[in-house]
């Protein structure tokens, strides 16, 4: 009698249906609003990743793998059962994944690609004034250096390996540097992936509403359930949001440095105190 053979797992199913590609401060999170409007699920926006160590740690792994220009590149490719770690059970994606957008399209094929466009000024004064300015500089390096590894988080080195080999620099100067290049061959190589396949690409700009995206997705216009009128396509403040957010992780990092730190305090308060009596015994005061 043969030997009965194991059926194989089935393959996860895809969830992923929208790759949302414009990079970090292209409108990022109004594109996340408006998906959630249009009734994704699970879209998956950088400010979701505040505060979890799991995903930045898939993100860190992530990024050894993707950037050859970092030392700690791996040379192994990441493979769809890595990205499914993190987004596997998303329909859309947005924000911190555009840095992996030729990769995310390898990943996920099936999935349309969004690439929202905004002005190269505009975007690079943003990003240098929000993302870049949160990542370097004296109180960055503080909370990078001191505080992220005394909590075991790594959130602060993934983000800056992702920024740093997305844009093929050594360092912040570097980077600020070659943004007009890592802009330019972003666009360039989304669109090659996605060259010659109809209906895979949409390039967006948020001042065209809802009309383009909607048809692109195969989603109605969103209306007012009582007026019928179309509702506003949203225009969230990303920076705000994300300034409070970072403030709101910055104080949640030093609650847990405190904490990591009190059996330290309580050594050397014991030692203190000992050093205390054995002087006040030696020297009779």
């Amino acid at each position: 009698m043969a030997p009965a053979t194991e059926t194989p797992p089935a393959a996860p199913a895809r969830e992923m249906k929208i790759l949302c590609l414009g990079l970090m401060r292209s409108g990022t999170y109004s594109i996340y609003t408006a998906l959630t409007m249009l009734g994704y699920k699970n879209v998956y926006h950088g400010l979701n990743s505040l505060g979890n160590n799991a995903d930045w740690a898939i993100l860190n792994a992530a990024a050894d793998a993707t950037f050859p220009s970092l030392p700690s590149h791996s040379h192994k490719p990441f493979t769809v059962a890595e990205w499914d770690q993190i987004w596997g059970s998303c329909e859309a994606v947005t924000d911190v994944a555009s840095v992996f957008g030729p990769q995310l399209i390898d990943a996920y094929p099936d999935a349309k690609v969004v690439l929202v466009q905004r002005d190269f000024e505009k975007w690079s004064k943003s990003i240098n004034e929000t993302v870049i300015n949160s990542l370097w500089g004296a109180i960055p390096d503080f909370f990078v250096g001191v505080i992220e590894p005394m909590i075991g988080s790594v959130a602060g080195p993934a983000s800056r390996k992702m920024l740093l080999g997305w844009a093929e620099a050594n360092d912040a100067e570097e980077m600020r540097a070659n943004l007009r290049v890592a802009w330019e061959r972003h666009h360039d190589e989304i669109r090659d992936k996605c060259r010659g396949r109809e209906g895979k690409l949409l390039e967006f700009k948020l001042a065209d509403g809802w009309e383009p995206l909607c048809e692109f997705l195969g989603r109605e216009v969103p209306r007012d359930t009582e007026t019928g009128e179309v509702v506003p396509f949203p225009h969230a403040n990303e920076a705000k949001a994300l300034r409070a957010k970072l403030i709101e992780q910055q104080v949640e990092m030093l609650k847990k440095a405190g904490v990591a730190l009190m059996p330290w305090m309580g050594a050397l308060g014991v030692a203190g105190a000992g050093w205390w009596w054995w002087w006040f015994n030696a020297y009779g005061m």
